[in-house]
């Protein structure tokens, strides 16, 4: 059986499969932390499919990146029951993911993703999902500089930028709304595009989240910090 977890935005995902063939699947996004939503989704997933942490072979996890603290409860959910079991866990960033379900257009797809304080994660990729533009953190209007013509854009701050793009006259496609968060199922279809980053014994500790930027905590707190020479 493996087991996919998705908690780097302030939804989460998890999914279960066995022998190729998606058991579960489960969405949430109801405003409370992801440390009180992970562990009760996946037990109660665990129950309803007849399985036990026993029976776990594999960990499928998105790195970021994504919300900090989200990012960290899911690596440590799954370093904790990878290291358990002696198992792999399996890698993969969050605007790899989000790109998925367009992969089926055939286009060139730019994922964003709402990385708060008016900012947001972006890459492009092209069809078959290899990387044109590295992940990065960009402010909503950079995407004026981009180029998407014969594009579709996807990810949870995709309403963000078809405003301000429909505001300045410019076309562009976009996927479905119930496209733009992905869902941790996703996962289990990466490997067949991407090398993921494999995770196992020892090297289980260099399991971390994959930040592009400082946290939103830190960002705040250095804006709060009283320059020298500068009235409080």
């Amino acid at each position: 059986m493996k087991l996919a977890i998705d908690s780097s935005q302030s939804s989460g995902s998890i999914a279960i499969s066995d022998q190729g063939r998606l058991l579960y699947s489960a969405f949430f996004d109801i405003r409370i932390t992801h440390s009180e939503t992970l562990m009760p989704t996946l037990d109660s997933a665990m129950k309803l499919c007849g399985f036990t942490p026993e029976d776990i072979e594999e960990i499928s996890v998105c790195l970021g990146p994504g919300s900090f603290t989200g990012l960290r409860i899911g690596l440590a959910t799954a370093k904790g029951i990878a290291f358990a079991r002696g198992i792999d866990v399996l890698g993969y960033n969050s605007l790899e993911l989000a790109a998925v379900p367009c992969l089926i257009t055939g286009k060139r797809i730019l994922t964003l993703i709402d990385a708060k304080m008016k900012e947001l994660y972006a890459a492009a990729f092209d069809e078959k999902l290899n990387c044109i533009v590295s992940p990065r953190v960009i402010s909503p209007t950079d995407i004026l500089d981009w180029d998407i013509n014969s594009s579709i854009l996807t990810g949870s701050a995709v309403p963000q930028v078809r405003e301000l793009l429909e505001d300045k006259g410019i076309m562009a496609e976009y996927a479905p709304d119930f496209m733009l968060v992905p869902k941790a199922e996703l996962l289990f279809s990466l490997p067949a595009y991407l090398k993921p980053r494999v995770y196992s014994g020892l090297s289980l500790a260099d399991l971390e989240p994959l930040y592009i930027r400082k946290s939103t905590a830190q960002i705040r707190a250095k804006r709060s910090v009283v320059q020298p020479g500068s009235k409080a």
